[in-house]
């Protein structure tokens, strides 16, 4: 059953109204104001009590009455912050969300290209034994399961790199000719997992912007050499809309 334009269009609207509200959030990307890496030296975090430190894969503070054990995949409130782990190479960070940081009050939402069909484009998934190297935006390289989708796009059958996703799927970072002047340094894009014929569809109008866009504490990946398109792709998200500062 073919999925007609005008439903494509709806899903993506609701997908717009979803990533509008996870942008503009409390604590979502916007909010984020430090990753810290934790070691078993205690560490004086700004705006946090006491000490923190990494044990076991845990972020542990402590201090006068304070006493906070997490581990990735959990979080904690303290007053209008929450305090997120996260685990990279077997070193664990704390991140700290503050919905007051001038990132999240001044942000509005998220520009997009308006839908087009044009851009919903038949691939085949194809998987191997290989890791893909990502380097990230802090010079760290992560290993990743390697998968690639080949396509037709403007006119040329191209194949881009992918991490593997648990589901079947794959995430790409690519840049394209539209970075720097209508949309920001570069995206990304998931794909879902292939039918049992190895095909996928590969819908750029849902190429969203990485958490780097919304805060500088992000570690996002970059796009590997052959996913850094010479031709612009006028499709999915391009800029953050913030709301202009009035002077007091």
């Amino acid at each position: 059953m073919t999925t007609s334009s005008e439903t494509r269009r709806a899903d993506w609207l609701r997908w717009r109204d979803e990533r509008d509200a996870l942008a503009t959030a409390d604590h979502g990307p916007a909010a984020l104001t430090g990753t810290h890496w934790l070691s078993e030296q205690p560490l004086h975090i700004d705006g946090l009590p006491g000490t923190w430190v990494e044990s076991d894969g845990h972020a542990i503070g402590t201090g006068p009455g304070f006493q906070v054990d997490l581990t990735p995949g959990e979080e904690h409130r303290l007053r209008d912050l929450l305090l997120r782990p996260i685990i990279r190479a077997g070193q664990v960070a704390l991140r700290v969300f503050d919905p007051q940081t001038p990132g999240r009050t001044g942000l509005r939402g998220i520009d997009t290209f308006d839908f087009d069909p044009a851009w919903v484009v038949p691939g085949t998934l194809e998987t191997t034994s290989d890791t893909l190297q990502l380097e990230h935006i802090d010079g760290f390289v992560s290993e990743n399961a390697r998968a690639a989708v080949r396509l037709s796009l403007n006119g040329r059958d191209i194949a881009l790199e992918g991490a593997g996703t648990p589901a079947g799927g794959l995430q790409i970072v690519f840049a394209d000719a539209t970075n720097g002047v209508e949309t920001q340094r570069f995206r990304f894009l998931d794909v879902a997992a292939p039918d049992a014929h190895g095909q996928v569809e590969v819908d750029f109008n849902h190429a969203y912007l990485p958490p780097c866009t919304f805060s500088d504490h992000f570690l996002c990946p970059l796009p590997p050499p052959g996913n850094r398109l010479e031709f612009p792709i006028r499709a999915g998200e391009t800029r953050l809309r913030r709301i202009a500062e009035v002077a007091r």
